[in-house]
């Protein structure tokens, strides 16, 4: 019943890290549309203008930032949660920050990688070592103090191994589930529900419907049978 239990927890953890990771992608779909007036293209971990935008509206660069900025408000939402809610909302603001997987912010910004870096680098110059690391500091400002409150808010003796579980795992997920499984083998070489509507695949829109429906059916445990105390 116990490992049930855990199972269900991970299900409806591990759905929501997916739901996140899609909206994060659709936050910059949807942006782009509105901004060029007409839909690019989108997979899993990337999307692209549509054509003549670029050269056509200076706004361009705009949908690139939405990504992140959705992101990094789901994490102060679960913030304030955790901050100050009922002990359930104390486990779905936990959830929330940790399900938007900071470490991949952090992270690939420090390789400069992701999103940010090349707004920066494309608005600044790539070579631009201040710009680099002024974006690093926006990033930690967006993501240490909700990431230092998940820590502190932990009560259990093995405190620091509980949070690198729940900071490392999603990030470990994505990468091998989204990724190389979903991204790049289903949809990329098999080419597996590859068609599209409004530029998004419909293994995309297949896989957002099953995150939903498996957080919503197991979300409950969550916050009614935790695998994390919270303080």
């Amino acid at each position: 019943m116990a490992f049930s239990k855990y199972v269900k927890h991970l299900t409806a953890f591990l759905s929501l890290t997916i739901l996140m990771g899609t909206s994060h992608e659709f936050a910059h779909h949807f942006s782009a549309a509105m901004v060029c007036g007409c839909f690019g293209e989108k997979t899993f971990n990337s999307f692209s203008l549509c054509p003549g935008c670029q050269e056509n509206n200076p706004l361009w660069i705009l949908p690139t930032y939405i990504g992140p900025l959705f992101t990094f408000a789901m994490m102060w939402v679960g913030f304030f949660k955790l901050k100050k809610g009922s002990i359930i909302q104390k486990h779905l603001g936990f959830a929330l920050i940790m399900a938007n997987f900071p470490v991949n912010r952090i992270l690939f910004a420090l390789m400069g990688a992701n999103d940010e870096q090349f707004a920066s680098g494309i608005l600044f110059g790539f070579d631009n070592t201040m710009a680099f690391w002024l974006t690093n500091l926006g990033i930690w400002l967006f993501t240490i103090p909700p990431l230092w409150l998940c820590f502190t808010s932990i009560n259990s003796k093995r405190k620091i191994l509980s949070f690198l579980g729940y900071f490392i795992l999603p990030f470990i997920f994505v990468y091998l589930f989204a990724g190389l499984f979903l991204e790049e083998w289903l949809l990329l070489e098999t080419q597996f529900l590859a068609n599209a509507i409004l530029g998004i695949p419909y293994l995309l829109l297949m896989v957002e419907a099953m995150a939903l429906f498996g957080y919503l059916l197991f979300r409950k445990y969550i916050y009614k049978y935790p695998y994390l105390k919270l303080n």
